[in-house]
């Protein structure tokens, strides 16, 4: 069970959506990934916090809980997120389906 740090691109946690989970703690050179347990944390563009629980992951999707409402995910493609944002901790992008 790890702990990320969830950055939102989007104004809200909804279909399209794409979250962007850092590693808390974790050697720069280690290459991250969800598993079923893990909890992430952050902040709307609007300052509300949000936070939330992976239930399942298989391969490239992922079921989390945030404020007691599911949201399926997949890892995002390369059209679907801008991979040269710059973020300093190992990281992931995915999508709300």
């Amino acid at each position: 069970m790890a702990n990320w740090q969830a950055s939102l691109l989007m104004q809200t946690l909804s279909t399209g959506s794409v979250l962007v989970l850092q590693r808390d703690k974790i050697d720069k050179n280690e290459v991250p990934t969800l598993h079923g347990g893990d909890t992430f944390y952050g902040s709307l563009p609007d300052g509300d916090p949000f936070g939330g629980t992976v239930i399942e992951r298989h391969e490239n999707r992922a079921i989390v809980e945030v404020d007691q409402k599911r949201y399926h995910l997949h890892k995002a493609q390369e059209h679907e997120a801008n991979f040269d944002v710059t973020v300093e901790l190992p990281h992931e992008f995915w999508v709300i389906d």
